[in-house]
């Protein structure tokens, strides 16, 4: 298996069929496969049946790679192509901070922020996803 600190993983973003694509994916590589869905978070409460089934994180390890997906994504946003990101967990606000200006070539994020999850593209049009952990 993968080290549990492996900073790397490719995440995909899904339309609601997050956990049936990652269910496949374990068939086809095997692994340790965890699902979050929306009712197992507090957000979840008062929010309709379906939107319940909503995957959050769904994570396969192996000892190959690390996936993540999500259902959570803006449903008109996801066409082949943009829905593959490349998600890099880094250990401080400060690290990422750095990473993500270098990424974009220039200093457009400050250390105050503090959301968990930030999408950047970068100057060559690829996505990345920046979270602290």
């Amino acid at each position: 298996m993968l080290k549990d600190d492996l900073a790397f993983a490719v995440h995909l973003s899904f339309n609601g069929n997050c956990r049936q694509a990652f269910n496949y994916y374990k068939t086809c590589f095997g692994g340790e496969l965890t699902v979050q869905t929306l009712a197992d978070t507090p957000h979840g409460i008062g929010m309709n049946k379906e939107m319940r089934k909503a995957v959050v994180w769904a994570t396969l390890k192996n000892e190959y790679f690390k996936l993540v997906g999500t259902d959570l994504t803006d449903e008109d946003s996801i066409v082949s192509g943009n829905n593959v990101s490349i998600l890099i967990e880094c250990p401080s606000f400060t690290e990422r901070t750095k990473l993500i200006n270098k990424l974009i070539s220039r200093n457009f994020c400050s250390i105050e922020n503090t959301n968990p999850l930030v999408n950047i593209i970068d100057i060559y049009r690829i996505r990345w996803i920046l979270s602290v952990h």
